[in-house]
């Protein structure tokens, strides 16, 4: 295991990080992360797949696993253009 495949909690999710579809293909990266602090309560990230578009929200329960070098998701590339906008 790389270091960029070790597991993080969502607290250290930085904006940026590429968020991979389960076929591989980077849909985007981390614009926020969508959360509250106070509780403890992970909801998901919101990411821009286009440079004009605006921002999709990816609910945690599409999310398979987070790690230093991305965003892992449970769903399809062709599966995120159907997620709600933010």
């Amino acid at each position: 295991m790389t270091s960029s495949d070790a597991p993080i909690a969502w607290l250290a999710l930085d904006e940026g990080t590429p968020i991979l579809a389960s076929d591989g293909e980077e849909v985007g990266r981390v614009a926020t992360v969508v959360a509250d602090e106070q509780k403890d309560i992970f909801s998901g990230v919101t990411f821009r797949p286009g440079l004009f578009e605006g921002q999709r929200f990816v609910p945690a329960s599409a999310i398979d696993r987070l790690t230093e070098g991305a965003v892992h998701l449970n769903i399809t590339a062709a599966q995120t253009e159907t997620l709600e906008a933010y």
